[in-house]
């Protein structure tokens, strides 16, 4: 695993500042961690990249510590007492189960606006 930092400035997006930007590399996937607030209020977004793919979840700041908790849970629970799990943040619903491929385990998160 390998860590970077940047930040700070303005969004393409318009309004939005980001406020703190991590990298993390996992094996031969990137994921990206900004930290960005808008007129409407701080967010976290996480996205996933791959060679072929990249994925975006947006979690307004009063479910980050939520998704701390859930990724904890995961990591320290034992392989029979894992369960699906379910987040109500404003109008979006996110689920989050454990799959399993030839590559091993992986959490897998899809949400519902």
């Amino acid at each position: 695993m390998e860590g970077n930092s940047g930040g700070g400035g303005a969004d393409r997006g318009g309004n939005d500042v980001e406020l703190l930007c991590k990298t993390l590399q996992v094996e031969h996937k990137l994921f990206y961690f900004d930290l960005k607030e808008n007129p409407r209020g701080r967010y976290l977004k996480i996205s996933e990249k791959t060679s072929a793919t990249r994925s975006t979840i947006i979690v307004p700041s009063s479910g980050i510590s939520w998704f701390l908790d859930l990724f904890n849970y995961y990591v320290n629970s034992d392989d029979n007492d894992l369960f699906s799990k379910e987040l109500q943040l404003d109008t979006k619903v996110f689920y989050f189960d454990i799959g399993e491929n030839r590559r091993g385990r992986f959490l897998k998160e899809f949400w519902l606006d």
